[in-house]
């Protein structure tokens, strides 16, 4: 049972080592040697493609023959080698400062030191030192970019070498992260000085102008200009695999071995490699060889066991070994075996665990490459899209979701799907059934768009099987659920309100956003109502970027909802702004009616708008307005609000108005709520008199037109008509003019 035991510790050794070794490798840059010391990443002597810019230091050869580290710094202007005694990779090095001293004689004139580390350089004086002064009634000062500080001493008490603050001594602290300090001395034969107490070294009895002491300074450094946080999402991460990232007082970073790992950190220096705890020398204490005990060597720890015929943990601080008695080896056996068993299904487990997280990272990656992932980064990138879009992983939007069990609705391509991220915010997320370009194409155009009236792209996730999209979430449903319940309802003013928000944000896209954008599928149940019944224009899975220098886009087939698609752009396949504008005239028709896009009467089908115009044609408009909401305040609004949706709906598409003269005009219509409507006004009021009363709204409401604004191109607003007319003849004429 021992034997099976042992082997289940060896496919657990070997599992181990097969992950291990199945680990990327990092390229390293071999050490460079002055002397016996040897310098790795950050730092460089010779080979700067191994380093860092500003982490030189030098080897020069002393004056016993010796070689060792020194650092360029400036003392009183003039460039000066510093050695090094102490160096450590984990942010800190120690300086010999046993020479940087302000001596004086005399009390009246202070000598004076000016020490200077490169400005542009990682280094910057440690907090940990103090500024010394040493003499008999000896008066220091130092100064620095943020303050200074001054002690004296005095010659009153016993030398107590352990502590400054004695006889003949005194200190005060300085702030880090200084690159400059000056700093006087004087007094009777003092000197004052900047050293970190840990490596201050006086023999008794020689504190003085000539004491055979030696100490040193300490300089504190760090990699780049932000924290471990921000460092780690950067290409140039530098920590080492099995190395931690920690955070330095300067805003920089620095990496340190995991414990069980030795190296200098730096996955373009030494690394970290693991610590053979087994090893002659090892750092293993833990296990008894001599009584049957086995140490095996683990990445970053070590275990132990007991050879054949020993029973226990092996571990000396544990059960240890011990041999078995006759009485209690059918005990051992079966311990043996359950413990074969159980090793040897942790190993299949581990390893199962290994497989599986190379085949996920495997899967992810290709998901990401065939979902389109990398050419998406690169429109983004190269057309000016936002760089805010989140990329989320599937198991955040399964745990946010609830594994997709709340469901907001469904359509031909995709589902969408309920969430709430970890920070509280609910979010809706778009699952598609199957791969479309579309749903890329939605990315890209979204990134261009940050509008209050054009619903939120939050981010993605591309490493999926199928694309998934998370928007911001809109509660209140769509407009054309809300037109066509028989449960709810929605008043005039408040359809007014969502035509004026719904135009502006299909007038932002067409000429704001930081790429002009065409929507190409307007329609009612793409806009989507919050709880305040904020209008929010979605869907933009078939829309394209504005093509440069170009007002329209050319297409191979037509493509929309019947019943909103531009007849103009059936044609001759080529789609403009003016196709959306055509588009939101039926949206424009659904307000003021409650039907839908597409009628029926006797098998045969037709749409809104001849309905309308029929209707208009017959002078019984008002037969036709929604019955909910029509009454005599409103009613000429809405006759007003119908000839602008003419205008949309003209057949011609250099005839219909922009988007951005369809929210001033809506303005205007909503500015006039209790003027009669042009419908029922008084036949001889001339048209320029119903122009002005028009520009003084609508210098009221903050939106003045131009007399001179395209507006008069479009025969269904600028048409007249005289008191010999009857009411309804200028629509007429106006229908025939649109050549409906």
């Amino acid at each position: 049972m021992s034997f099976c035991k042992q082997m289940a510790w060896d496919v657990v050794d070997l599992i181990l080592i097969c992950c291990y070794l199945a680990t990327p490798a990092v390229a390293q840059c071999n050490p460079e040697w002055c002397g016996s010391q040897n310098v790795s990443f950050p730092f460089w002597i010779s080979n700067s493609s191994c380093g860092l810019p500003g982490f030189q230091i030098k080897c020069i050869q002393k004056e016993n023959g010796n070689r060792s580290l020194f650092l360029g710094t400036s003392v009183n202007s003039t460039e000066t080698d510093l050695e090094i005694p102490e160096m450590s990779y984990a942010g800190s090095l120690v300086i010999n400062s046993t020479d940087l001293k302000a001596i004086s004689c005399n009390y009246t004139n202070d000598a004076s030191l000016n020490f200077t580390l490169p400005a542009d350089g990682p280094f910057t004086i440690y907090s940990s030192n103090k500024f010394v002064v040493i003499g008999c009634s000896a008066i220091g000062s130092f100064s620095l970019k943020a303050g200074g500080g001054a002690c004296r001493s005095a010659c009153i008490t016993q030398y107590d070498p352990s502590y400054c603050n004695t006889y003949g001594c005194c200190e005060a602290g300085i702030p880090g992260n200084e690159r400059a300090i000056n700093f006087t001395g004087g007094g009777n034969c003092g000197f004052s000085t900047i050293l970190d107490p840990d490596t201050w070294n006086l023999p008794q009895g020689e504190l003085g102008l000539y004491a055979r002491g030696h100490y040193g300074m300490r300089l504190q450094w760090g990699i780049g200009n932000g924290n471990c946080s921000t460092a780690k999402g950067k290409a140039n991460y530098f920590c080492a695999d099995a190395g931690e990232c920690l955070n330095t007082t300067r805003g920089a970073y620095v990496c340190k071995c995991l414990t069980g790992y030795e190296g200098s950190g730096y996955s373009k220096g030494t690394g970290c490699t693991d610590v053979d705890e087994c090893s002659e020398g090892g750092l293993n204490q833990g296990f008894e060889p001599s009584q049957g005990g086995i140490c095996h060597n683990l990445p970053g720890t070590y275990n132990c066991s007991c050879a054949k015929h020993y029973r226990g943990d092996g571990f000396q601080n544990g059960t240890r070994c011990q041999s078995p008695s006759s009485n209690n080896s059918l005990r051992s056996a079966i311990i043996g075996f359950l413990s074969s068993f159980v090793g040897v299904s942790f190993a299949a487990c581990g390893l199962f665990w290994c497989l599986r997280r190379r085949q996920l990272k495997y899967a992810g990656d290709k998901n990401f490459i065939e979902n389109g992932g990398v050419e998406m980064e690169e429109r983004i990138a190269s057309m000016g899209g936002r760089k805010s879009l989140r990329m989320f992983s599937e198991i955040e939007l399964k745990t946010a979701s609830n594994n997709y069990s709340i469901e907001l609705g469904k359509g031909g391509f995709a589902t969408v799907y309920k969430g709430v991220l970890p920070d509280g915010m609910p979010v809706a997320i778009k699952k598609p059934k199957s791969f479309s370009p579309e749903f890329n194409n939605e990315i890209v155009v979204l990134s261009h768009i940050n509008h209050r009236n054009v619903v939120k792209l939050i981010g993605c996730c591309l490493r999926t099987q199928l694309p998934l999209l998370v928007y911001e979430f809109v509660p209140n449903g769509t407009l054309f659920q809300h037109l066509q319940s028989p449960e709810k309802h929605l008043s005039w003013e408040r359809r007014r309100q969502i035509a004026i928000e719904t135009a502006e944000g299909i007038a932002y896209v067409h000429r704001e956003a930081s790429q002009p954008i065409f929507h190409r599928d307007i329609k009612s149940s793409n806009i989507l109502l919050d709880d305040r019944f904020t209008p929010k224009v979605a869907d933009f899975g078939i829309s394209r970027l504005r093509p440069s220098d170009e007002m329209h886009l050319s297409t191979l087939f037509p493509s929309g909802t019947p019943g909103y698609v531009d007849p103009e752009f059936i044609r001759n396949n080529q789609f403009t702004e003016k196709s959306d504008v055509y588009s939101f005239g039926v949206v424009l028709l659904e307000l003021l009616t409650g039907l839908k896009p597409l009628l029926s009467r006797q098998d045969q089908m037709y749409t809104l708008y001849d309905h309308v115009l029929s209707a208009i044609n017959g002078g019984c408009l008002i037969q036709i307005l929604d019955p909910k909401v029509v009454d005599e305040e409103n009613q000429g609004q809405m006759e007003n609000m119908a000839k602008l949706a003419k205008a949309c709906l003209h057949e011609e598409g250099m005839a219909r108005p922009s988007m951005r003269e369809v929210v001033e005009e809506l303005v205007w219509i909503r500015a006039t709520s209790k003027q009669a409507g042009l419908l029922n006004r008084d036949a001889t009021l001339p048209m320029e008199k119903a122009r002005s009363t028009r520009t003084t709204l609508e210098h009221y409401s903050g939106r003045l037109l131009d007399e001179n604004t395209s507006w008069d191109h479009h025969t269904s607003l600028s048409h007249t008509h005289t008191a010999s007319e009857d009411p309804s003849s200028s629509l007429i004429q106006m229908s025939n003019m649109n050549g409906r």
